[in-house]
């Protein structure tokens, strides 16, 4: 049975290019090819359906999908992360690395205000980089296994905590109260996120029974004194400190 619009699911996913892994929400595919990163939770992915949750025609492939099923799709290079730009492989100095103190030799992956990208090569003051993606130009197949439709509001709420705020998850509380989802954290952790708290509304606004998203900032004593703003002598004494 297909998905409709605001439906939640779990699903693993897995991408290869030339039958490679270069990407895989499972644990043991990682350990078996070699691309395990101890730093990183795995577990199934939550999508939301109708929204962008991978490239466009996986998720339409996702939307007729159902609970339990498997499918591989193949994507060409303007389907995935697009094709090859000669005019984002940049001559960079050398001395906008040594500002930075960085050593630049060839592979060495960078973030060059905002841009990332990959040293080719560096010969006397000039730094040659790729801001390309790695897979740029290259087909990609994407293996997609549904595992599971999220059913209530309370679960569909909860799973979207964890796919927008899961850095600050343990610290994230919310009710509903008449038509309202009422999201409260400590003041500090949804700072610099609004791109976020807007996702999250939009899905939870699409997905659960909630006319409105309230997101509310909590205060503590206990976190006014973490974040109470130093004194400029205080300051100087905690940077001799260090």
């Amino acid at each position: 049975m297909a998905f409709k619009d605001g439906d939640i699911v779990k699903v693993h996913y897995t991408a290869f290019q030339d039958n490679e892994v270069v990407e895989t929400t499972k644990e043991e595919v990682a350990v078996k090819e070699g691309i395990f990163d101890e730093k990183r939770k795995y577990q199934a992915a939550i999508a939301v359906i109708g929204e962008r949750n991978f490239f466009e025609k996986v998720d339409n492939e996702l939307k007729n999908m159902s609970v339990g099923e498997k499918k591989r799709i193949k994507l060409e290079p303007k389907e995935a992360f697009g094709e090859r730009n000669d005019e984002l492989v940049r001559v960079v100095a050398l001395k906008e690395f040594k500002k930075r103190n960085i050593t630049p030799f060839p592979g060495l992956v960078v973030d060059l205000n905002g841009l990332k990208g990959r040293v080719q090569s560096v010969s006397g003051g000039r730094v040659r980089v790729d801001f390309n993606h790695p897979l740029a130009g290259k087909e990609i197949e994407f293996e997609l296994e549904v595992i599971e439709k999220i059913e209530g509001d309370e679960n569909k709420a909860n799973a979207l905590v964890e796919k927008f705020f899961s850095f600050a998850r343990d610290d994230i509380k919310f009710e509903f109260k008449e038509n309202a989802l009422i999201v409260e954290a400590p003041a500090h952790k949804l700072v610099g996120v609004e791109g976020l708290k807007r996702a999250f509304a939009k899905a939870a606004l699409k997905s659960t029974k909630a006319k409105e998203v309230k997101f509310v900032e909590s205060f503590t004593e206990e976190l006014l004194k973490e974040t109470e703003p130093k004194e400029e002598g205080e300051q100087e004494e905690s940077e001799e400190q260090k």
